[in-house]
Formats: C-alpha cells, structure tokens, sequence
C-alpha cells in the first residue's frame, strides 16, 4: 500500500483547512496518508528541527508540500524545513519519491505561481517525480488556472469555495492514484 506524507504550514488555518480536504481525496484510494505539520516549535535558531518527523517522512512514498503564498512565495516555516532537508539532497534520500504542491492565497492569482514553483525546484533538486493538478475548470476543479499545482483562493479557513474544495479532493485523489501505480509490485 502505498504512503503519502502530506508536509505543510499554515499561519491562519486556511492551508490546514485545504489539507483537510486532500486528506479526503487520498481516502478515496487504496493509499494512507501522514500528515506532517510545520511548526515554530520545531525552529530553532532559524532551522527546522524534528528528526522523528524528518525520519517518518523517509519512510513515505510521496510527498505533498503546502504552504500560504506569503508576499509571493513560500511561508519562512516551510523553507526553514526545505533547508533543514540538505542532508537528504546529499545522500538523494528522497530521489523517486512522488512529489507535489499546493497553496492558499487570498487572490485569484496572488504570486501562487511563484510559491508552486518555489516548492517544484526544492523538489526537483531532491530528485524527486513531479506531479500537477491534471484537471480544469471543465472539471469543477481548478478554477484559477494553476497546473504545476493547486491553487486556491480565500480570505480565512472557513471561505473556501466549494470548487477550491473540490480540487482538494481531486489533487489528493490525483497524487494517490499516481504513486499507487508507480509503486505497484
């Protein structure tokens, strides 16, 4: 069975709130999930620290980031935990593992490019399989426009629109349905 780790950050709880939902679409698959939240307590002196954590995320298959776009790119907290990762880009630990993104902003567009792209070359360099959104708006999800992955809009954790709930679903569903049949013996 295949593992997904989902690894995020959220300041207001609307990114946590997305988690939520792509939690769901996983569900709707043969594959679990953990879930992996960043946060301050595990900074120290501006370093990511949290070798269980670290460890356990070795163990999934796939790994899903999120963060708030903040002034345009990634939250502080999630690259703090993307520089504590430099051990695992020396010895590609994570080299083939399924990778993907997702981020709230309270814009239709917001710079959420800039975050998606941030999180895709933290990826790439990991040496990991990248994998987008795969849908449109002709499919009730994906509203904005975003491929490389999912970008949704609301102003608090409560006013996700339906659609941005939507393609949580899909997204997690998505990124399952691909690592399962990467992973199949």
């Amino acid at each position: 069975m295949a593992l997904v780790g989902i690894i995020f950050f959220s300041g207001t709880g609307t990114t946590k709130a997305l988690t939520k939902f792509i939690s769901q679409g996983i569900e709707k698959t043969a594959a679990e999930y953990l879930l992996f939240e960043i946060t301050g307590e595990d900074i120290k002196e501006g370093r990511w620290q949290n070798t269980a954590m670290s460890d356990r995320m070795d163990q999934c298959d796939a790994l899903i980031f999120g963060s708030p776009t903040y002034m345009g790119g990634i939250s502080a907290q999630l690259k703090s935990f993307f520089d504590a990762m430099a051990p695992r880009w020396f010895t590609q630990a994570w080299n083939g593992k399924v990778a993907a993104a997702y981020t709230v902003s309270s814009l239709a567009s917001g710079d959420k490019l800039n975050c998606l792209q941030d999180i895709s070359t933290f990826a790439m360099q990991m040496g990991m399989i990248w994998v987008g959104v795969g849908a449109n708006i002709s499919d009730q999800v994906n509203p904005n426009g975003f491929y490389l992955g999912l970008g949704a809009t609301a102003s608090s954790a409560d006013q996700l629109e339906e659609i941005d709930v939507n393609s949580g679903i899909h997204f997690g569903q998505r990124i399952a349905n691909t690592v399962e049949r990467l992973t199949k013996n």
